[in-house]
């Protein structure tokens, strides 16, 4: 056992603390993957509680040790790639329901229990979390978080930043440190929320989160309208100046092999009584008739189905991007992932504009990889958006700048990392900037 792990296994127990050469093999592979360096951490702890977490977190600022935080590592390689570390520290055991306040809507857990597992849990209670991450069957809801991984349910319910109302991580000191509460109309250090959500673990080890909740729907429905470019932007903009309320709206592009082109669809998805969903099916569907969409309608055992389609369409093994632009610029994209020919897939959220790009890296040359990448780049800033690249190949990823961010508030987020983490010790590089 290496000296770091030996002197943590004494607040921890050597049970909580697994050295370098004995995390499993998946674990190693992610780690490996979100390092720009080829020198690995010594061990990885495992704190039962907040309080262990804490302790964890004052002895590594007094060995001035660089801490890479993870839940279950399935976004651990998401975002920058990250400078050397010392330790890593998975919240995977803290992962208990705090409280579950059923008439209030609201639901407080600990950062490490997965999403699949909460989602079950609440759904007993007829509740859910309205979010749809990727790799939503291991992830940590504190890794959704740090990540911002909302899905395609923010087109009804908001993004996270909108769901999470209170918060509580661990500092770089060991100090714990809270903001908002579990009621909903409390907003105090709503801005701290907002701060932490989508950090990438830069600014603090998240420990505890208290979230929105609704009600479960009686019924869903989901419709899909191909088309041609123009006719799926003709009929989203028609769908979002309408009084249609879809729980989700996106425009995906696949590869139609057989046809040798890229298929498009406009996906609407209704949740709610039975008539109301009734009632707007309808709607859409003369939508689809004016603009010459052949649409499929989608019940029951097709629906579900089609949803956990949907749900496993992110891979790990991908060249995966985060995209967001104005709405209107979303053809002008597909028409342009067609062009490069990289037989990317992807799907954007029609109202936001936001979504997610993805192709396998095998058989591509980089350059090729960098051209098509910053073509699409330069894309979404003409129309006032980003590409992030959030998981690649490392050689990729060190070819082309990540985070892509050509906005002046570098200054600002300095500042923040320097208050929040002055001896750069969370995540190091992980985050815009090289933060």
């Amino acid at each position: 056992m290496s000296a770091n792990a030996d002197q943590l296994s004494k607040t921890l127990g050597e049970a909580n603390v697994i050295d370098w050469t004995l995390i499993p093999a998946d674990t190693q592979h992610q780690i490996v993957n979100a390092l720009a360096t080829d020198t690995m951490p010594t061990c990885m702890a495992m704190p039962s509680t907040v309080a262990e977490l804490a302790q964890v977190m004052a002895i590594a600022a007094q060995n001035r040790w660089r801490v890479l935080p993870t839940g279950q590592s399935s976004k651990l390689s998401w975002g920058g790639l990250v400078e050397a570390v010392d330790l890593v520290i998975s919240t995977a055991k803290l992962n208990r329901v705090i409280d579950h306040a059923i008439g209030d809507y609201t639901v407080t857990v600990e950062s490490g229990i997965k999403v699949a597992d909460l989602q079950a849990i609440l759904a007993e209670q007829g509740q859910f979390l309205a979010i749809d991450p990727a790799f939503a069957q291991t992830a940590t809801v504190g890794g959704v978080v740090a990540t911002a991984d909302t899905g395609s349910r923010r087109q009804r319910y908001g993004g996270l930043r909108d769901l999470l109302i209170g918060v509580q991580f661990v500092r770089y000191d060991g100090e714990v440190a809270r903001a908002g509460g579990r009621v909903v109309k409390n907003v105090a250090g709503y801005d701290l929320m907002k701060l932490m959500t989508g950090a990438y673990g830069s600014l603090g080890i998240l420990s505890e989160l208290t979230f929105r909740l609704h009600p479960r729907q009686a019924y869903s429905r989901t419709l899909v309208l191909s088309g041609g470019a123009q006719a799926i932007k003709a009929a989203t903009a028609e769908v979002r100046l309408s009084g249609l309320t879809p729980v989700a709206l996106d425009v995906t592009s696949r590869a139609d092999n057989q046809c040798n082109q890229m298929a498009l669809s406009l996906i609407a998805r209704f949740q709610g009584v039975a008539d109301g969903v009734e009632e707007q099916t309808l709607q859409l569907k003369k939508i689809a008739t004016t603009h010459s969409m052949p649409c499929k309608q989608l019940d029951g055992a097709e629906d579900v189905a089609f949803l956990q389609r949907a749900a496993a369409e992110i891979r790990s093994d991908t060249v995966l991007c985060k995209v967001g632009l104005r709405p209107s610029g979303i053809p002008w994209l597909i028409e342009l992932i067609d062009e490069i020919n990289l037989g990317a897939e992807a799907r954007l959220y029609g109202s936001s504009g936001l979504g997610w790009i993805q192709f396998e890296p095998a058989g591509k040359t980089p350059e090729e990889m960098v051209s098509g990448l910053e073509k699409l780049r330069s894309h979404c800033q003409k129309n006032a958006g980003f590409l992030t690249l959030l998981q690649a190949p490392k050689s990729l990823k060190q070819a082309i700048e990540v985070w892509g961010y050509s906005g002046n508030a570098i200054g600002v987020m300095s500042d923040i990392k320097q208050k929040f983490d002055p001896h750069r010790l969370l995540s190091p590089g992980r985050f815009v900037g090289n933060l």
